[in-house]
């Protein structure tokens, strides 16, 4: 993900001042973003040979872009060229909020934490790595089977007890710590009055729902709802790509982002937001979504009251919706959505040409794009932000990344499968507050509280029900 950010980023000082390096490096970059099947190769060889040949040409063409890296770093002004931001960009990073990274290895446990101040690491002495992949093993396995009643309660049983276990040892630890430097709001409960904290979980970590963690009880405040507004993000650098582009929407300007990204070819003007909707009520070889022709009329009426030019796509193939997407600012998919084991081939379930089969849209489809005016996804589709692959859980692959490597800045995904009518709840509730709070400072934030907003409302209702809310995250900026 981190190549392929570098990949897609703004190089037009490099073009402008070294012509020929530009040229080589964007070259190289290219060969390796493409997907090997689209790389020309000679027929007349045998698959096992082709493979070995693309396979080499591939460690051939990484090497020779470490070489350009090298060179180019070497030359007046560019010794950062692509390297990771050193402390005080880190720092200013997390202005808008801390950005919390957990990892756990058999020696310890620690946060790595970023605020404006300072980087700092909290041990956390009771979160052991062979307790992280247990619950995330079990965790792994609750969001199916869930349909009788008795299945149903053993499994909201065992998920509250891995968010009590999440809060007590890393989460509850975490934020008591940033309350105490002042790094978090510690008074009021309205939707502005809390601080956003970015969560990035390293292996098994990376999928524990730390948005979720704490005991849910009426009036409880041990819980991460009630202190902070959760945003996930797989690493640093892909913080500040979801930051690279501006965003106007009803006249205001959106201030949380990058001054170094302020170019007005960057910014979403009002006049061009438009939102794509796309619906699958009906998909062939799975149960209907009842709640999705109602979820979308719904949002349609919604954006329809503030000017923003809606489109829907009813029952598309993953070819339609490849045409369309970049033609949007806001994308949103009621459809149902599958984790596969290789967690490039986990996919949105849309329609075949002829209308008798389900088609995959896939994440290595997804993540090809290279969109200019993305802003939201919207995923109400199970299992869209899981990685099925537990020794892929690094890469962070699902099709919520998908969309960010596409260049979206927020995604709105779940953890799990999840329940039609709820998630049919929780997006008319997002798009409610988003739009009704539209002129109210920050956009990134009004985003984020929003969400923060509708799953909490969610929660208040079915708080001993975590598989019914606690799927719901956002992702991005």
């Amino acid at each position: 993900m981190g190549f392929t950010i570098d990949s897609r980023s703004d190089l037009s000082d490099l073009k402008r001042d070294h012509r020929s390096q530009f040229d080589i490096f964007h070259r190289l970059r290219v060969e390796i973003d493409s997907p090997v099947d689209e790389i020309h190769f000679i027929s007349t060889e045998t698959l096992d040979r082709r493979r070995e040949s693309l396979i080499s040409r591939r460690k051939a063409a990484v090497g020779e872009l470490e070489k350009t890296f090298a060179f180019i770093r070497s030359l007046p002004g560019y010794s950062g060229f692509l390297l990771p931001p050193p402390p005080d960009i880190l720092r200013k990073m997390s202005e808008n909020g801390p950005i919390v990274v957990l990892n756990s290895t058999h020696y310890r446990s620690d946060a790595i934490i970023v605020t404006p101040s300072d980087i700092a690491s909290l041990e956390l002495p009771f979160l052991r790595l062979e307790d992280i992949e247990r619950h995330m093993n079990q965790l792994a396995g609750l969001g199916r089977g869930q349909q009788t009643i008795f299945g149903r309660r053993e499994n909201n049983l065992k998920l509250n007890d891995i968010l009590h276990w999440l809060w007590d040892t890393a989460v509850g630890p975490v934020l008591d710590e940033l309350e105490r430097h002042g790094a978090i709001s510690t008074g009021g409960v309205g939707i502005h009055d809390l601080t956003r904290v970015w969560w990035i979980g390293v292996g098994p970590l990376s999928m524990a729902p730390f948005h979720a963690a704490g005991y849910h009880s009426r009036g409880s405040t041990r819980n991460t709802l009630s202190r902070v507004i959760s945003t996930y993000i797989p690493t640093i650098k892909a913080l500040s790509y979801a930051r690279q582009k501006r965003f106007e929407l009803f006249g205001g300007s959106d201030n949380s982002c990058s001054k170094d990204n302020s170019r007005s070819d960057n910014i979403v003007r009002k006049s061009n937001a438009r939102l794509l909707l796309v619906s699958m009520p009906i998909t062939p070889g799975a149960s209907n979504l009842p709640g999705v022709s109602q979820e979308v009329q719904y949002i349609s009426d919604e954006t329809g009251k503030i000017g923003i030019g809606t489109s829907v796509l009813s029952e598309p193939t993953p070819a339609a919706v490849l045409n369309k997407v970049a033609d949007f600012n806001f994308v949103h998919f009621a459809c149902h959505g599958v984790s596969d084991v290789n967690p490039s081939d986990s996919h949105l379930m849309l329609l075949s040409p002829d209308g008798a089969n389900a088609a995959k849209l896939r994440v290595r489809d997804i993540s090809t794009l290279n969109t200019q005016n993305a802003h939201l996804a919207y995923l109400s589709a199970c299992s869209s932000a899981q990685n099925s692959s537990r020794r892929l859980a690094d890469e962070v692959i699902h099709l919520a990344s998908g969309f960010q490597l596409a260049g979206f800045s927020h995604v709105l995904a779940n953890l799990w499968e999840t329940n039609d009518s709820a998630s049919s709840e929780v997006s008319r509730d997002f798009y409610h507050l988003l739009f009704q709070n539209h002129g109210a400072g920050d956009w990134h934030y009004q985003v984020a509280a929003s969400f923060h907003e509708a799953v909490k409302r969610l929660r208040d209702k079915r708080p001993q029900n975590p598989l019914t809310w606690a799927p719901f995250i956002h992702t991005g900026a």
